[in-house]
């Protein structure tokens, strides 16, 4: 089976970590190999500019832009597409989509600068699926402010529960004018790109967005299962036509 690159994207609080872990654990009950990854992190470079890049120290915009897309490098050329070529199922909690919404739509960066450094930061490493879980920016604050899951890579290079308290804030703490900016960036790059993304709702239940990003993710996973659904199927007892009918007598 060839790889597949399965991105999860969307505001604060929309879900991201808790669903890209879901879709791990299935994974893996399917004993499907796959590796589960997050932006920024998944390398010791990564882990390293993220706790300054979550942190309220001082970041200038450009900065915190190329900060990101160092992460990004070293994480596509040391984890993600050594794992692809490996055939296996990559799952990336934040990819490219996110320095587009974020640093593009929210922070007012010029967008094809930021399209020049994703694609020389991601290379060939481009998501086959994106997920945007969508939220509105004063439920996701009020979720992303409660107790929420986040994981890092623990000494064994697993992946081990984290409190989101446990790391900085400086998105989280942006006003609800630069989340609007950024959702509507996300929405903006679904609609031009519906072959590769799905919106799903996030303000349903865990369960039934799981249910969803599953079916999505199945599609992709298992492609001769949506070709043969798609295929019409032969009547059980065909009608004879033309000549065949019988005449009366």
């Amino acid at each position: 089976m060839p790889g597949l690159f399965i991105a999860f994207e969307g505001g604060e609080g929309a879900g991201k970590t808790t669903q890209s872990l879901l879709l791990a654990e299935r994974l893996a009950e399917l004993q499907t190999p796959h590796l589960l990854v997050r932006e920024p992190g998944g390398t010791e470079l990564g882990e390293y500019l993220r706790e300054y890049l979550k942190s309220e120290r001082p970041l200038s915009p450009e900065a915190e832009l190329l900060l990101f897309e160092a992460a990004r490098v070293e994480l596509v050329s040391c984890q993600i597409v050594p794992a692809l070529e490996a055939g296996q199922v990559v799952i990336a909690d934040r990819f490219f989509g996110s320095t587009i919404a974020y640093q593009g739509y929210g922070r007012g960066l010029d967008l094809q600068i930021i399209d020049s450094l994703n694609r020389f930061a991601a290379g060939s490493a481009t998501p086959d699926l994106t997920i945007l879980l969508d939220l509105s920016p004063e439920a996701g604050i009020r979720r992303a402010m409660a107790f929420q899951t986040s994981f890092s890579q623990d000494a064994s290079g697993g992946l081990a529960p984290l409190e989101r308290n446990e790391e900085g804030t400086r998105f989280e703490d942006l006003d609800l004018d630069f989340h609007n900016r950024a959702r509507a960036g996300f929405k903006e790059l679904a609609e031009a790109q519906q072959e590769t993304w799905v919106m799903i709702d996030a303000l349903g239940s865990i369960e039934s967005v799981q249910d969803e990003i599953w079916s999505r993710t199945r599609e992709r996973l298992y492609p001769e299962e949506k070709a043969a659904r798609a295929r019409p199927r032969a009547p059980t007892n065909p009608v004879p036509q033309g000549e065949l009918w019988p005449q009366a007598t």
